[in-house]
């Protein structure tokens, strides 16, 4: 009976078992919902971890209805068809969905190890990866414009020159101190992680434009942060602000559903990097910093001098610093 468990498990088969017989008891095996609870209290963490891990096995629970009773081991993978999109169906973004799945088989394979089930019917290649989360659309020049004429806060028109002229994120573009500006060299350098998160140093030559704004700011300001009203807020803190700032130029925008009822804009801080990759001629932001490396620093400094120049609205307290 075992080997054609095994076999028709592997098959990705329906087992003999008829279906009066699923929730039948097998001597020395636990039912799937015993056997989950069980593993979650023995797999260490605290309440909240467990307490998360329960509610995705209370959302399977959902989708098996009475099998959950039956035998862990008469459990295969046709039970589990459909499973995916019936926790998407409940708003779940594809990295939580398969969150789920990763979970299951992890259950899966401790009972495995202990002799109750003979193979696991979650495979990894059953992940649904999400190879996109949250993916930002270009900004085209006009309405980076637009966005940037929008507001009369100084400090947001220095965030927006930094996203698209330096290719900064949210956080490293509200951090530059004017330590890390050098109008000598026309660079402005500063720490940035890479996707393992070592520390690397990042300079990037200066555009024209955003070397005359700096230079007016720097005449006026008497912080030694570039940015004073946003340095040391928090990333949820500055992408909310920076939302309403989207908001107010009424740049058409789309929702993205990005986890359980959350929705995030396509209209990003990191559209501005998007725009900066595209207009140097690398399609997208993957792998920009190592395209960014292959160039000399003299070629960069070329590719982003020719970068548009961005039409903006003189602002007064910067036109007054023209005259200081």
């Amino acid at each position: 009976m075992a080997q054609e468990f095994e076999r028709e498990a592997r098959a990705g088969l329906p087992t003999g078992t008829t279906a009066g017989q699923t929730n039948a008891p097998v001597q020395g095996i636990p039912s799937f919902k015993n056997f989950t609870r069980a593993w979650i209290t023995g797999v260490g963490g605290d309440k909240d971890y467990h307490g998360k891990l329960t509610g995705y096995f209370d959302h399977i629970d959902e989708f098996l209805k009475s099998k959950v009773e039956s035998p862990i081991c008469r459990l295969h993978r046709p039970d589990f068809a459909g499973l995916a999109p019936f926790i998407s169906a409940k708003g779940y973004s594809p990295t939580t969905v398969t969150l789920h799945l990763k979970i299951l088989r992890q259950a899966f394979l401790s009972a495995q190890q202990q002799g109750f089930v003979l193979v696991s019917p979650i495979a990894p290649e059953d992940y649904i990866l999400n190879s996109c989360p949250n993916r930002p659309k270009r900004l085209t020049i006009l309405q980076i414009e637009h966005l940037i004429n929008s507001t009369g806060v100084v400090d947001w028109r220095t965030m927006i020159l930094f996203g698209f002229f330096f290719a900064m994120d949210l956080m490293e573009a509200a951090n530059i101190k004017w330590s890390d500006v050098d109008f000598a060299t026309k660079t402005v350098s500063w720490v940035g992680f890479t996707r393992g998160g070592q520390p690397l140093v990042v300079t990037m030559p200066m555009h024209p434009l955003a070397e005359s704004h700096l230079i007016a700011l720097k005449r006026i300001t008497a912080s030694e942060f570039v940015t004073p009203s946003l340095h040391g807020l928090s990333d949820t803190t500055l992408r909310a602000y920076f939302g309403r700032l989207v908001e107010i130029s009424k740049l058409p925008s789309n929702s993205l559903r990005s986890g359980r009822n959350k929705n995030y804009s396509d209209l990003q801080f990191s559209s501005f990097k998007l725009s900066f990759a595209e207009e140097l001629g690398h399609a997208g932001i993957f792998r920009l910093s190592r395209f960014l490396k292959s160039i000399s620093a003299q070629e960069l400094r070329t590719m982003i001098a020719k970068l548009p120049h961005l039409k903006l609205k003189p602002l007064p307290l910067l036109a007054a610093a023209d005259g200081l």
